[in-house]
Protein backbone atom coordinates (compact mmCIF):
# COMPACT_ATOMS: atom_id res chain seq x y z
CA UNK A 1 0.00 0.00 0.00
CA UNK A 2 1.25 3.49 -0.87
CA UNK A 3 0.54 7.08 0.14
CA UNK A 4 0.54 9.86 -2.43
CA UNK A 5 -0.19 13.52 -1.82
CA UNK A 6 -1.64 16.52 -3.55
CA UNK A 7 -1.32 19.93 -1.95
CA UNK A 8 -4.39 22.12 -2.54
CA UNK A 9 -3.17 25.64 -1.78
CA UNK A 10 -6.66 27.04 -1.17
CA UNK A 11 -7.66 24.26 1.21
CA UNK A 12 -7.92 25.20 4.88
CA UNK A 13 -4.33 24.67 6.07
CA UNK A 14 -5.09 21.77 8.42
CA UNK A 15 -7.70 19.95 6.27
CA UNK A 16 -7.11 16.60 4.55
CA UNK A 17 -9.08 13.88 2.79
CA UNK A 18 -7.72 10.43 1.83
CA UNK A 19 -9.24 8.46 -1.07
CA UNK A 20 -8.48 4.78 -1.58
CA UNK A 21 -7.75 3.59 -5.12
CA UNK A 22 -8.16 -0.23 -5.13
CA UNK A 23 -6.71 -0.56 -8.63
CA UNK A 24 -3.28 0.50 -7.43
CA UNK A 25 -3.72 -0.21 -3.70
CA UNK A 26 -2.90 3.37 -2.80
CA UNK A 27 -4.36 6.23 -0.79
CA UNK A 28 -4.29 9.65 -2.33
CA UNK A 29 -4.28 12.43 0.25
CA UNK A 30 -5.47 15.91 -0.73
CA UNK A 31 -4.43 18.36 1.94
CA UNK A 32 -3.80 21.93 3.06
CA UNK A 33 -0.40 23.56 3.45
CA UNK A 34 0.05 22.88 7.19
CA UNK A 35 -0.37 19.12 6.84
CA UNK A 36 3.03 17.45 7.21
CA UNK A 37 3.33 14.85 4.41
CA UNK A 38 5.94 12.06 4.46
CA UNK A 39 6.25 8.81 2.48
CA UNK A 40 4.86 6.59 5.26
CA UNK A 41 2.85 9.03 7.39
CA UNK A 42 1.16 12.41 7.51
CA UNK A 43 -0.09 14.55 10.37
CA UNK A 44 -1.90 17.76 11.17
CA UNK A 45 -1.05 18.36 14.79
CA UNK A 46 1.28 16.45 17.09
CA UNK A 47 1.53 13.41 19.30
CA UNK A 48 3.60 12.29 22.27
CA UNK A 49 6.11 10.17 20.41
CA UNK A 50 9.16 10.27 18.15
CA UNK A 51 8.27 12.40 15.15
CA UNK A 52 10.46 10.80 12.47
CA UNK A 53 9.14 7.31 13.25
CA UNK A 54 5.66 8.56 12.36
CA UNK A 55 3.84 5.95 14.49
CA UNK A 56 1.12 8.29 15.62
CA UNK A 57 -1.23 5.33 16.17
CA UNK A 58 0.93 4.00 19.03
CA UNK A 59 0.51 7.10 21.21
CA UNK A 60 -2.06 7.65 23.96
CA UNK A 61 -1.68 11.42 23.47
CA UNK A 62 -2.65 12.75 20.04
CA UNK A 63 -4.00 16.19 19.20
CA UNK A 64 -5.09 16.76 15.64
CA UNK A 65 -5.07 13.72 13.35
CA UNK A 66 -2.93 11.77 10.94
CA UNK A 67 -2.11 8.42 9.42
CA UNK A 68 0.72 5.87 9.23
CA UNK A 69 1.59 2.94 6.96
CA UNK A 70 2.83 -0.01 9.01
CA UNK A 71 2.54 -3.78 9.17
CA UNK A 72 0.61 -4.06 5.89
CA UNK A 73 -2.12 -1.69 7.07
CA UNK A 74 -2.77 2.01 7.05
CA UNK A 75 -4.06 3.44 10.31
CA UNK A 76 -5.88 6.76 10.46
CA UNK A 77 -5.53 8.23 13.94
CA UNK A 78 -8.04 10.50 15.63
CA UNK A 79 -7.61 13.00 18.44
CA UNK A 80 -7.28 11.84 22.05
CA UNK A 81 -9.84 14.46 23.08
CA UNK A 82 -13.51 14.31 22.07
CA UNK A 83 -13.20 17.80 20.57
CA UNK A 84 -12.19 16.55 17.08
CA UNK A 85 -13.26 13.63 14.92
CA UNK A 86 -12.54 11.62 11.83
CA UNK A 87 -15.28 10.95 9.26
CA UNK A 88 -15.42 8.15 6.72
CA UNK A 89 -17.56 6.27 4.22
CA UNK A 90 -18.64 2.67 4.82
CA UNK A 91 -17.95 1.34 1.32
CA UNK A 92 -14.66 -0.59 1.32
CA UNK A 93 -14.57 -0.34 -2.48
CA UNK A 94 -14.83 3.45 -2.30
CA UNK A 95 -13.32 4.21 1.07
CA UNK A 96 -12.82 7.89 1.85
CA UNK A 97 -11.74 9.35 5.21
CA UNK A 98 -11.21 12.94 6.32
CA UNK A 99 -10.74 15.17 9.35
CA UNK A 100 -13.59 17.36 8.04
CA UNK A 101 -17.22 16.36 7.57
CA UNK A 102 -17.86 18.97 4.83
CA UNK A 103 -14.72 17.88 2.98
CA UNK A 104 -15.74 14.22 3.16
CA UNK A 105 -19.20 15.07 1.82
CA UNK A 106 -17.71 17.15 -1.00
CA UNK A 107 -15.44 14.25 -1.99
CA UNK A 108 -18.36 11.80 -1.93
CA UNK A 109 -20.65 14.21 -3.81
CA UNK A 110 -23.07 14.03 -0.86
CA UNK A 111 -24.54 16.51 1.63
CA UNK A 112 -26.57 16.70 4.82
CA UNK A 113 -30.37 16.68 4.74
CA UNK A 114 -31.66 20.26 5.14
CA UNK A 115 -34.77 19.26 7.11
CA UNK A 116 -33.24 16.56 9.32
CA UNK A 117 -33.87 17.26 13.00
CA UNK A 118 -31.38 14.67 14.32
CA UNK A 119 -28.10 16.56 13.92
CA UNK A 120 -28.30 18.47 17.19
CA UNK A 121 -28.92 15.22 19.09
CA UNK A 122 -26.06 13.51 17.24
CA UNK A 123 -23.70 16.34 18.16
CA UNK A 124 -24.81 16.35 21.76
CA UNK A 125 -24.40 12.58 22.06
CA UNK A 126 -20.63 13.18 22.37
CA UNK A 127 -21.43 14.05 25.98
CA UNK A 128 -22.46 10.40 26.48
CA UNK A 129 -18.86 9.32 26.03
CA UNK A 130 -16.83 7.36 23.51
CA UNK A 131 -18.87 4.15 23.73
CA UNK A 132 -22.40 5.53 23.65
CA UNK A 133 -22.17 8.53 21.35
CA UNK A 134 -23.93 8.26 18.03
CA UNK A 135 -21.56 7.63 15.13
CA UNK A 136 -23.85 7.57 12.08
CA UNK A 137 -24.64 10.89 10.38
CA UNK A 138 -27.61 10.87 7.96
CA UNK A 139 -26.96 12.31 4.50
CA UNK A 140 -28.93 12.67 1.27
CA UNK A 141 -27.32 9.49 -0.11
CA UNK A 142 -27.48 7.47 3.11
CA UNK A 143 -25.02 8.14 5.90
CA UNK A 144 -21.37 8.58 6.82
CA UNK A 145 -19.53 7.59 9.99
CA UNK A 146 -17.95 9.69 12.71
CA UNK A 147 -15.05 8.36 14.79
CA UNK A 148 -13.84 9.79 18.10
CA UNK A 149 -11.02 8.55 20.31
CA UNK A 150 -10.44 5.50 18.12
CA UNK A 151 -8.17 4.73 15.21
CA UNK A 152 -9.35 3.43 11.82
CA UNK A 153 -7.28 0.58 10.43
CA UNK A 154 -7.70 -0.20 6.74
CA UNK A 155 -6.23 -3.27 5.06
CA UNK A 156 -6.99 -6.60 3.43
CA UNK A 157 -9.30 -7.48 6.33
CA UNK A 158 -11.43 -4.38 5.75
CA UNK A 159 -12.22 -1.41 7.98
CA UNK A 160 -11.52 -1.92 11.68
CA UNK A 161 -11.84 0.46 14.63
CA UNK A 162 -8.92 0.11 17.03
CA UNK A 163 -8.87 1.57 20.54
CA UNK A 164 -6.04 3.90 21.45
CA UNK A 165 -3.40 2.70 23.91
CA UNK A 166 -4.72 3.29 27.44
CA UNK A 167 -2.92 5.52 29.94
CA UNK A 168 -1.32 3.91 33.01
CA UNK A 169 -3.00 3.59 36.38
CA UNK A 170 -2.32 6.37 38.88
CA UNK A 171 -2.03 5.78 42.60
CA UNK A 172 -0.44 9.03 43.77
CA UNK A 173 -0.55 12.68 42.82
CA UNK A 174 3.09 12.78 41.74
CA UNK A 175 2.57 9.84 39.36
CA UNK A 176 -0.29 11.64 37.65
CA UNK A 177 1.44 15.04 37.58
CA UNK A 178 4.69 13.56 36.22
CA UNK A 179 2.79 11.65 33.54
CA UNK A 180 1.09 14.87 32.42
CA UNK A 181 4.42 16.74 32.36
CA UNK A 182 6.11 14.00 30.37
CA UNK A 183 3.35 13.84 27.77
CA UNK A 184 3.24 17.64 27.39
CA UNK A 185 7.03 17.84 27.01
CA UNK A 186 7.10 15.01 24.45
CA UNK A 187 4.14 16.54 22.59
CA UNK A 188 5.89 19.92 22.34
CA UNK A 189 9.13 18.28 21.17
CA UNK A 190 7.18 16.47 18.46
CA UNK A 191 5.43 19.69 17.39
CA UNK A 192 8.74 21.57 17.13
CA UNK A 193 10.80 18.78 15.59
CA UNK A 194 13.29 20.07 12.98
CA UNK A 195 12.23 17.36 10.52
CA UNK A 196 8.92 19.17 10.07
CA UNK A 197 8.54 21.38 7.02
CA UNK A 198 7.07 24.02 9.36
CA UNK A 199 7.57 23.45 13.11
CA UNK A 200 4.56 24.37 15.22
CA UNK A 201 4.17 27.23 17.66
CA UNK A 202 2.35 26.84 20.98
CA UNK A 203 -0.38 29.18 22.24
CA UNK A 204 -2.45 28.89 25.39
CA UNK A 205 -5.35 30.48 27.23
CA UNK A 206 -5.44 31.80 30.81
CA UNK A 207 -8.25 32.80 33.13
CA UNK A 208 -8.61 33.11 36.91
CA UNK A 209 -9.93 29.55 37.06
CA UNK A 210 -8.36 26.24 37.96
CA UNK A 211 -8.16 24.52 34.58
CA UNK A 212 -6.09 26.94 32.51
CA UNK A 213 -3.87 27.73 35.52
CA UNK A 214 -2.97 24.06 35.98
CA UNK A 215 -2.48 23.60 32.24
CA UNK A 216 -0.03 26.49 32.00
CA UNK A 217 1.76 25.52 35.21
CA UNK A 218 2.45 22.11 33.65
CA UNK A 219 3.39 23.48 30.21
CA UNK A 220 5.37 26.61 31.10
CA UNK A 221 8.73 24.79 31.57
CA UNK A 222 8.52 23.63 27.94
CA UNK A 223 7.98 27.17 26.58
CA UNK A 224 4.65 28.64 25.49
CA UNK A 225 4.94 31.23 22.73
CA UNK A 226 1.83 33.28 23.56
CA UNK A 227 -0.94 33.19 26.15
CA UNK A 228 -4.32 34.87 25.70
CA UNK A 229 -6.73 36.05 28.36
CA UNK A 230 -10.24 37.46 28.25
CA UNK A 231 -10.59 40.21 30.86
CA UNK A 232 -14.40 39.85 30.83
CA UNK A 233 -16.30 36.77 31.93
CA UNK A 234 -19.56 35.55 30.43
CA UNK A 235 -23.01 36.96 31.16
CA UNK A 236 -24.22 35.78 34.60
CA UNK A 237 -27.26 33.49 34.40
CA UNK A 238 -28.16 34.46 30.84
CA UNK A 239 -27.48 33.72 27.20
CA UNK A 240 -25.60 36.39 25.29
CA UNK A 241 -28.44 38.58 24.03
CA UNK A 242 -26.36 41.51 22.80
CA UNK A 243 -27.09 43.58 25.90
CA UNK A 244 -24.77 45.27 28.35
CA UNK A 245 -24.32 43.41 31.60
CA UNK A 246 -22.04 43.40 34.61
CA UNK A 247 -19.10 41.06 33.97
CA UNK A 248 -16.74 40.04 36.78
CA UNK A 249 -13.09 40.16 35.78
CA UNK A 250 -11.60 36.90 34.53
CA UNK A 251 -8.24 38.46 33.66
CA UNK A 252 -5.50 35.84 33.98
CA UNK A 253 -2.59 38.23 33.46
CA UNK A 254 -1.34 37.99 37.08
CA UNK A 255 -1.22 34.19 36.81
CA UNK A 256 0.83 34.47 33.62
CA UNK A 257 3.21 36.88 35.34
CA UNK A 258 3.69 34.40 38.19
CA UNK A 259 4.52 31.68 35.65
CA UNK A 260 6.78 33.91 33.57
CA UNK A 261 4.50 33.81 30.51
CA UNK A 262 3.76 36.60 28.05
CA UNK A 263 0.04 37.42 28.11
CA UNK A 264 -2.16 39.12 25.49
CA UNK A 265 -5.71 40.32 26.22
CA UNK A 266 -8.46 39.50 23.72
CA UNK A 267 -12.08 40.65 23.62
CA UNK A 268 -14.43 37.68 24.06
CA UNK A 269 -17.00 39.56 21.95
CA UNK A 270 -14.50 40.64 19.30
CA UNK A 271 -16.13 38.22 16.84
CA UNK A 272 -18.91 40.76 16.30
CA UNK A 273 -16.57 43.04 14.33
CA UNK A 274 -14.84 40.47 12.11
CA UNK A 275 -16.48 37.12 11.52
CA UNK A 276 -15.96 36.35 7.84
CA UNK A 277 -15.82 32.59 8.47
CA UNK A 278 -18.84 32.28 10.76
CA UNK A 279 -20.30 29.34 8.82
CA UNK A 280 -17.19 27.30 9.77
CA UNK A 281 -18.17 27.66 13.45
CA UNK A 282 -21.70 26.38 12.91
CA UNK A 283 -20.41 23.62 10.60
CA UNK A 284 -18.49 22.30 13.61
CA UNK A 285 -21.26 22.42 16.21
CA UNK A 286 -24.88 23.56 16.21
CA UNK A 287 -24.62 24.86 19.79
CA UNK A 288 -21.26 26.57 19.39
CA UNK A 289 -19.99 28.40 22.49
CA UNK A 290 -16.40 29.05 21.37
CA UNK A 291 -16.70 32.41 19.61
CA UNK A 292 -14.81 33.89 22.59
CA UNK A 293 -11.57 32.47 21.14
CA UNK A 294 -12.06 34.06 17.72
CA UNK A 295 -9.52 36.83 18.39
CA UNK A 296 -6.67 34.30 18.65
CA UNK A 297 -6.88 33.53 14.94
CA UNK A 298 -5.31 36.88 14.04
CA UNK A 299 -2.07 35.75 15.74
CA UNK A 300 -1.80 32.45 13.85
CA UNK A 301 0.77 32.63 11.04
CA UNK A 302 2.11 29.07 11.19
CA UNK A 303 0.70 25.73 12.42
CA UNK A 304 -0.25 26.21 16.06
CA UNK A 305 -1.10 24.14 19.12
CA UNK A 306 -3.70 25.92 21.28
CA UNK A 307 -3.76 24.68 24.88
CA UNK A 308 -7.14 24.74 26.64
CA UNK A 309 -8.63 23.40 29.88
CA UNK A 310 -11.52 21.56 28.22
CA UNK A 311 -12.63 18.60 30.43
CA UNK A 312 -11.58 20.43 33.58
CA UNK A 313 -14.43 18.66 35.39
CA UNK A 314 -12.09 15.68 35.64
CA UNK A 315 -10.53 17.45 38.66
CA UNK A 316 -13.81 17.94 40.57
CA UNK A 317 -14.30 16.67 44.12
CA UNK A 318 -17.08 14.32 45.25
CA UNK A 319 -18.98 17.31 46.60
CA UNK A 320 -18.80 19.17 43.29
CA UNK A 321 -19.70 16.08 41.25
CA UNK A 322 -22.76 15.05 43.26
CA UNK A 323 -24.13 11.53 43.52
CA UNK A 324 -26.02 11.72 40.22
CA UNK A 325 -22.83 12.33 38.25
CA UNK A 326 -20.46 9.95 40.00
CA UNK A 327 -21.25 7.35 37.34
CA UNK A 328 -19.59 9.60 34.74
CA UNK A 329 -16.21 9.07 36.39
CA UNK A 330 -15.20 6.07 34.31
CA UNK A 331 -12.99 5.55 31.26
CA UNK A 332 -15.58 6.65 28.66
CA UNK A 333 -14.67 10.38 28.55
CA UNK A 334 -18.19 11.49 29.39
CA UNK A 335 -18.60 15.27 29.33
CA UNK A 336 -21.02 17.61 31.09
CA UNK A 337 -21.24 20.36 28.45
CA UNK A 338 -20.16 21.15 24.88
CA UNK A 339 -17.84 24.06 25.69
CA UNK A 340 -14.56 23.64 23.82
CA UNK A 341 -16.15 21.34 21.22
CA UNK A 342 -17.01 24.04 18.67
CA UNK A 343 -13.59 24.56 17.05
CA UNK A 344 -13.53 21.35 15.02
CA UNK A 345 -14.07 22.93 11.59
CA UNK A 346 -12.97 26.54 12.08
CA UNK A 347 -9.59 25.45 13.49
CA UNK A 348 -8.78 23.77 10.16
CA UNK A 349 -9.22 27.09 8.40
CA UNK A 350 -7.32 29.01 11.09
CA UNK A 351 -4.36 26.60 11.17
CA UNK A 352 -4.79 25.58 14.83
CA UNK A 353 -5.02 22.35 16.78
CA UNK A 354 -6.82 22.43 20.11
CA UNK A 355 -4.84 20.64 22.82
CA UNK A 356 -7.39 19.97 25.54
CA UNK A 357 -4.78 19.08 28.17
CA UNK A 358 -7.10 17.50 30.81
CA UNK A 359 -7.83 14.69 28.30
CA UNK A 360 -4.23 13.48 28.74
CA UNK A 361 -4.55 10.39 30.93
CA UNK A 362 -8.29 11.00 31.32
CA UNK A 363 -9.25 7.39 30.61
CA UNK A 364 -7.95 6.71 34.15
CA UNK A 365 -10.63 9.04 35.48
CA UNK A 366 -11.48 6.89 38.50
CA UNK A 367 -7.85 6.99 39.63
CA UNK A 368 -7.80 10.76 39.28
CA UNK A 369 -10.90 11.05 41.47
CA UNK A 370 -9.33 8.77 44.09
CA UNK A 371 -6.25 11.02 44.16
CA UNK A 372 -8.49 14.07 44.51
CA UNK A 373 -10.16 12.57 47.58
CA UNK A 374 -6.95 11.23 49.16
CA UNK A 375 -5.85 12.68 52.51
CA UNK A 376 -2.52 13.69 50.97
CA UNK A 377 -4.40 16.43 49.10
CA UNK A 378 -5.97 18.01 52.21
CA UNK A 379 -3.45 20.84 52.27
CA UNK A 380 -4.79 21.98 48.89
CA UNK A 381 -8.51 22.02 49.73
CA UNK A 382 -10.43 25.26 50.14
CA UNK A 383 -13.82 23.63 50.73
CA UNK A 384 -17.10 24.22 48.95
CA UNK A 385 -18.28 23.11 45.52
CA UNK A 386 -15.67 25.14 43.63
CA UNK A 387 -12.69 23.25 44.99
CA UNK A 388 -10.11 21.44 42.86
CA UNK A 389 -7.18 20.06 44.92
CA UNK A 390 -5.22 18.58 41.98
CA UNK A 391 -4.97 21.71 39.81
CA UNK A 392 -4.45 23.83 42.92
CA UNK A 393 -1.48 21.72 43.98
CA UNK A 394 -0.04 21.74 40.45
CA UNK A 395 -0.27 25.54 40.26
CA UNK A 396 0.85 26.34 43.81
CA UNK A 397 3.89 24.07 43.51
CA UNK A 398 4.72 25.94 40.28
CA UNK A 399 4.72 29.25 42.19
CA UNK A 400 1.21 30.65 41.63
CA UNK A 401 -0.07 32.25 44.86
CA UNK A 402 -3.16 30.63 46.34
CA UNK A 403 -5.33 33.75 46.29
CA UNK A 404 -4.62 34.43 42.60
CA UNK A 405 -6.85 31.71 41.10
CA UNK A 406 -9.70 29.32 41.76
CA UNK A 407 -11.68 31.60 44.06
CA UNK A 408 -14.85 32.08 41.99
CA UNK A 409 -16.14 30.00 39.08
CA UNK A 410 -16.27 32.13 35.93
CA UNK A 411 -16.05 31.49 32.17
CA UNK A 412 -15.61 33.51 29.01
CA UNK A 413 -17.62 31.34 26.59
CA UNK A 414 -20.24 33.00 24.39
CA UNK A 415 -23.46 31.12 25.14
CA UNK A 416 -25.78 32.24 22.35
CA UNK A 417 -29.57 31.89 22.70
CA UNK A 418 -31.55 28.92 21.40
CA UNK A 419 -32.61 28.48 18.68
CA UNK A 420 -29.25 29.51 17.29
CA UNK A 421 -29.12 31.82 14.29
CA UNK A 422 -26.07 33.33 12.57
CA UNK A 423 -24.52 36.40 14.17
CA UNK A 424 -23.51 38.22 10.99
CA UNK A 425 -26.23 39.89 8.94
CA UNK A 426 -25.32 38.33 5.60
CA UNK A 427 -25.18 34.73 6.82
CA UNK A 428 -28.32 35.23 8.92
CA UNK A 429 -30.32 36.48 5.93
CA UNK A 430 -28.99 33.63 3.79
CA UNK A 431 -30.06 31.13 6.47
CA UNK A 432 -33.52 32.65 6.80
CA UNK A 433 -34.00 32.48 3.03
CA UNK A 434 -32.89 28.84 3.16
CA UNK A 435 -35.53 28.12 5.84
CA UNK A 436 -38.25 29.74 3.75
CA UNK A 437 -37.28 28.06 0.48
CA UNK A 438 -37.17 24.62 2.13
CA UNK A 439 -40.42 25.25 4.05
CA UNK A 440 -38.71 24.76 7.38
CA UNK A 441 -39.92 28.07 8.87
CA UNK A 442 -42.10 30.81 7.42
CA UNK A 443 -41.59 34.55 7.38
CA UNK A 444 -43.92 35.05 10.36
CA UNK A 445 -41.95 32.49 12.36
CA UNK A 446 -38.71 34.30 11.56
CA UNK A 447 -40.20 37.53 12.91
CA UNK A 448 -41.03 35.75 16.19
CA UNK A 449 -37.54 34.27 16.64
CA UNK A 450 -36.30 36.99 19.06
CA UNK A 451 -39.36 36.39 21.26
CA UNK A 452 -38.78 32.64 21.27
CA UNK A 453 -35.12 33.17 22.17
CA UNK A 454 -36.09 35.29 25.18
CA UNK A 455 -38.60 32.71 26.32
CA UNK A 456 -35.93 30.02 26.03
CA UNK A 457 -33.55 32.24 27.98
CA UNK A 458 -36.02 32.20 30.87
CA UNK A 459 -36.73 28.49 30.58
CA UNK A 460 -33.01 27.62 30.57
CA UNK A 461 -31.81 29.94 33.31
CA UNK A 462 -34.84 30.62 35.53
CA UNK A 463 -36.16 27.04 35.60
CA UNK A 464 -39.94 27.62 35.82
CA UNK A 465 -40.30 23.89 36.60
CA UNK A 466 -39.44 24.65 40.21
CA UNK A 467 -42.76 26.50 40.73
CA UNK A 468 -44.59 23.23 40.10
CA UNK A 469 -42.40 21.41 42.62
CA UNK A 470 -42.74 23.74 45.61
CA UNK A 471 -45.99 22.95 47.43
CA UNK A 472 -45.53 25.54 50.17
CA UNK A 473 -44.81 28.61 47.99
CA UNK A 474 -47.00 27.76 44.99
CA UNK A 475 -49.81 25.40 46.09
CA UNK A 476 -51.93 25.95 42.94
CA UNK A 477 -49.04 25.40 40.55
CA UNK A 478 -47.92 22.43 42.62
CA UNK A 479 -51.39 20.91 42.26
CA UNK A 480 -51.27 21.35 38.48
CA UNK A 481 -47.89 19.68 38.37
CA UNK A 482 -49.02 16.89 40.67
CA UNK A 483 -52.11 15.95 38.64
CA UNK A 484 -50.18 16.32 35.38
CA UNK A 485 -47.64 13.75 36.58
CA UNK A 486 -50.44 11.44 37.74
CA UNK A 487 -52.22 11.58 34.38
CA UNK A 488 -49.20 11.55 32.09
CA UNK A 489 -46.86 9.37 34.14
CA UNK A 490 -44.04 11.89 33.93
CA UNK A 491 -43.18 15.12 35.77
CA UNK A 492 -44.18 18.46 34.29
CA UNK A 493 -41.23 19.96 32.43
CA UNK A 494 -40.79 23.09 30.33
CA UNK A 495 -38.75 22.44 27.21
CA UNK A 496 -37.08 25.07 25.09
CA UNK A 497 -38.93 26.00 21.92
CA UNK A 498 -38.02 25.50 18.25
CA UNK A 499 -34.80 23.67 19.05
CA UNK A 500 -35.00 21.84 15.70
CA UNK A 501 -33.67 25.04 14.11
CA UNK A 502 -30.26 24.22 15.60
CA UNK A 503 -30.14 21.09 13.43
CA UNK A 504 -31.25 23.12 10.41
CA UNK A 505 -28.48 25.67 11.01
CA UNK A 506 -25.88 22.92 11.35
CA UNK A 507 -26.95 21.23 8.12
CA UNK A 508 -27.10 24.57 6.28
CA UNK A 509 -23.56 25.56 7.32
CA UNK A 510 -22.03 22.11 6.78
CA UNK A 511 -23.49 22.14 3.26
CA UNK A 512 -22.27 25.70 2.67
CA UNK A 513 -18.71 24.77 3.64
CA UNK A 514 -19.10 21.55 1.64
CA UNK A 515 -19.95 23.64 -1.44
CA UNK A 516 -16.78 25.70 -1.00
CA UNK A 517 -14.69 22.54 -0.73
CA UNK A 518 -16.38 21.05 -3.80
CA UNK A 519 -15.31 24.06 -5.87
CA UNK A 520 -11.71 23.50 -4.74
CA UNK A 521 -11.86 19.79 -5.53
CA UNK A 522 -13.32 20.23 -9.02
CA UNK A 523 -10.05 21.25 -10.77
CA UNK A 524 -8.26 18.24 -9.24
CA UNK A 525 -10.77 15.72 -10.61
CA UNK A 526 -10.74 13.71 -13.82
CA UNK A 527 -13.43 11.55 -15.34
CA UNK A 528 -12.13 8.58 -13.40
CA UNK A 529 -11.61 10.28 -10.07
CA UNK A 530 -8.77 12.35 -8.61
CA UNK A 531 -5.76 13.13 -10.76
CA UNK A 532 -2.59 11.09 -10.35
CA UNK A 533 -0.02 12.53 -7.96
CA UNK A 534 3.36 11.61 -6.56
CA UNK A 535 4.66 11.16 -3.05
CA UNK A 536 5.86 14.39 -1.48
CA UNK A 537 9.02 14.11 0.58
CA UNK A 538 10.01 17.31 2.45
CA UNK A 539 13.22 18.71 0.95
CA UNK A 540 16.14 18.91 3.35
CA UNK A 541 16.54 22.61 2.61
CA UNK A 542 13.13 23.35 4.10
CA UNK A 543 13.94 21.84 7.49
CA UNK A 544 14.44 24.24 10.34
CA UNK A 545 17.34 23.33 12.57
Amino acid sequence: MLLSYKLIEKFPPMAWVAVHHPDRNAFEVLHGRFVEAHPHFFVEGAWAGEYEEGRIQDSDTVFGSGSCLADGHITFTSCTATTDFLYHSDDINHFVVSNSLPLLLATLDDELRPGCTEYSHINRSVLDGIRKCRTDIPTRNGHVRRVLHSNIRFGADGITLVEKPPPPYFQRFDEYRDFMRDRIGTLFANARHPARMVPMQVFSTQSKGYDSTAVNALAAPFCIDKVFTSPQSKEPQSFYLGEKASHPSDDGSPVCEALGLECFPIDRLGFRANLVNEHFYWAGLDNNQDFNLHGIQAFVSSPTLLLTGTLGEIWYTHEAIGKARLTTFNDELIRWDQAGHGLGEVRLAAGMVQVAVPFIGARSRGDILDITEDASMDEYRLGGRYDRPIPRRIAEEAGVPREMFGQTKLASIVHLPTPNVPVTTGLRQEFFQHLIENRLLGRVGILFLPVVQRLNNRIYWKNPDRHFQNRRKHPLLWSIGYYWSKLSGRPLRFHMLWTQLNSYLYAFCVNKVRGEYASLLAPARTAGGVTDTTVITPPASSHKE
